[in-house]
């Protein structure tokens, strides 16, 4: 049976899409992935090619996946898909179903929470002999007006039982600017990949030990009773396995990114049994995510060794209160300093993840981040985020209490589209300039911060910044991930224009002001 696929984000790095699609695949079923990252519910040209290319494959049925900034287009394609094709079931799964099931059985007939591999086969095979789905686990759906929602399946605890990916999906199609769908090829996947198709996405792990009261991993957590806490791994022959054919069957990846929630979660034999085998089978730079408690001295210079060049770590905030009183983190600025000073004597290049916009952050926790930028050994790259309440979060139902008109922000928000105000633009500065200048800035703010010499320090440090440091750290902290080397540096920069540009320029984007009552 043929099974239809849709992912709506703007890009094609959808690997949670691209494992159902697989397993699928792995298991019988006739998948296809279809990617729609220009669609527009008003360009009529470009629905009809949709409509033709179901008519053609004529799917049994028909899963979107998507995050909450994709309801809104994902409830326009399925209403209009049902008036079209009302005997095709439609099923949604991802986040945001996860998080909101009841808002998407408005559209869908059937919503997946959670881990959806084998919910998804047990719908394709239910389908398929025109059986009842109504009983399968994980499955939400609306009977009689009331929300129906069936037992959850365990986590898959053997990961070695979900079929890997390749790079370029198999059975993928996307639609372009032009309205016309294709088969994806390599030059289609890098004009929508992030990165030009020259970073592989991998996942050698899954689950996340922290319930950080702002993520999406917080409302999982209680889905399943706390054990998507666990962490769960593949093996690493498996897991070798699937690099080794992904960079013999596509030279142009420069870089293998790791997507576990923290790479270095596996205890210190694990890690070095792994970078073992990755540098002799594998020989490419890669890159992982890290929570400061658990950056290790020992475990990092293993995994320098077998490659590691780029790390993404999370600050989120300077101030241990926020971290430990509002997101309940566990991970302070001792932390977060001790683990980038690892990162720097190691000479990885290093990326920091900042959240602004906190409603509970008083102008001194800003400061204390601000400051905490600051102390951070260079180069380093900020990546700035503005907080986004998610439903089924503990943050959102706090806040709700108190800012009842954020309710739904985070259906259209874009989260790197953060306030622009006088202490937002000093937070970025702090990960660019000196700490001399900083300090002075800050003086100036807490004396006068509407005074001409506090302005003016202001205006030359953001175009200073701006201009020149900003672009020059991201230029170094690429060479750093090219072991020092200019020229293999020009190769692979062309990789990083379009993310790279896309952050940079959000700075300059004016924002939509949300108001705040309380």
């Amino acid at each position: 049976m043929n099974v239809l696929l849709v992912s709506l984000q703007k890009n094609v790095d959808v690997s949670g899409l691209k494992f159902l699609h697989y397993y699928l695949l792995h298991n019988g079923h006739n998948s296809l992935l279809l990617f729609l990252p220009n669609f527009d519910k008003n360009d009529s040209y470009a629905f009809n090619n949709i409509i033709k290319f179901i008519d053609n494959e004529k799917p049994g049925f028909i899963g979107i996946s998507l995050m909450s900034l994709e309801y809104s287009n994902a409830t326009a394609l399925t209403d209009s898909l049902k008036n079209r094709f009302s005997s095709i079931p439609f099923i949604w799964g991802g986040i945001h179903p996860t998080i909101e099931p009841d808002m998407c059985l408005v559209s869908a007939d059937y919503v997946c929470l959670g881990e959806g591999e084998k919910s998804i086969l047990d719908f394709a095979d239910a389908v398929s002999t025109n059986g009842d789905p109504k009983g399968i686990n994980n499955l939400c759906y609306m009977e009689n007006d009331r929300l129906r929602k069936n037992p959850m399946y365990p986590l898959i605890e053997n990961l070695d039982d979900i079929p890997s990916y390749e790079h370029i999906p198999a059975n993928s199609f996307l639609q372009g600017k032009d309205g016309l769908i294709q088969k994806m090829n390599k030059k289609t996947f890098r004009t929508y990949n992030r990165f030009r198709g020259t970073i592989y996405d991998a996942v050698s792990s899954r689950g996340c030990p922290f319930k950080c009261t702002f993520c999406c991993n917080n409302s999982l957590a209680d889905l399943y009773d706390n054990k998507s806490r666990m962490i769960r791994r593949r093996s690493i022959e498996y897991l070798i396995l699937e690099l080794e054919t992904a960079v013999n069957q596509y030279p142009e990846i420069e870089y293998i990114h790791f997507l576990d929630d923290c790479f270095s979660m596996a205890n210190k034999d694990h890690i070095k049994s792994f970078c073992n085998v990755y540098k002799e089978r594998v020989r490419k730079p890669f890159i992982t995510h890290e929570i400061p408690t658990n950056v290790n001295r020992e475990k990092v210079e293993y995994m320098k060794d077998a490659g590691l060049v780029w790390v993404e770590v999370g600050l989120q905030s300077g101030s241990d209160v926020v971290c430990k009183d509002i997101y309940k983190r566990g991970s302070y600025k001792a932390d977060y300093l001790n683990s980038m000073k690892i990162m720097r004597d190691n000479n990885i290049a290093v990326v920091c993840d900042v959240i602004l916009d906190n409603p509970y952050e008083k102008e001194e926790d800003k400061l204390e981040t601000l400051q905490v930028l600051v102390e951070t050994p260079r180069p380093f790259l900020p990546h700035f985020f503005s907080l986004n309440l998610y439903k089924g979060t503990e943050l959102h139902d706090l806040v709700m209490k108190e800012y009842p008109s954020r309710k739904d922000e985070y259906l259209d928000k874009d989260y790197y589209d953060y306030e622009k105000n006088v202490i937002n633009d000093m937070t970025r500065m702090a990960g660019f300039l000196g700490q001399e200048y900083m300090i002075k800035m800050v003086s100036l703010y807490r004396t006068n911060p509407y005074g001409k010499k506090f302005k003016t320090m202001l205006f030359f440090g953001k175009l200073l910044s701006i201009v020149i440091i900003e672009p020059y750290t991201y230029f170094q902290l690429i060479k750093i991930s090219q072991h020092g080397s200019t020229l293999k540096s020009l190769k692979v920069l062309p990789g990083y224009f379009k993310e790279g540009f896309k952050r940079y320029f959000k700075q300059f984007a004016s924002r939509k002001k949300r108001k705040t009552k309380r």
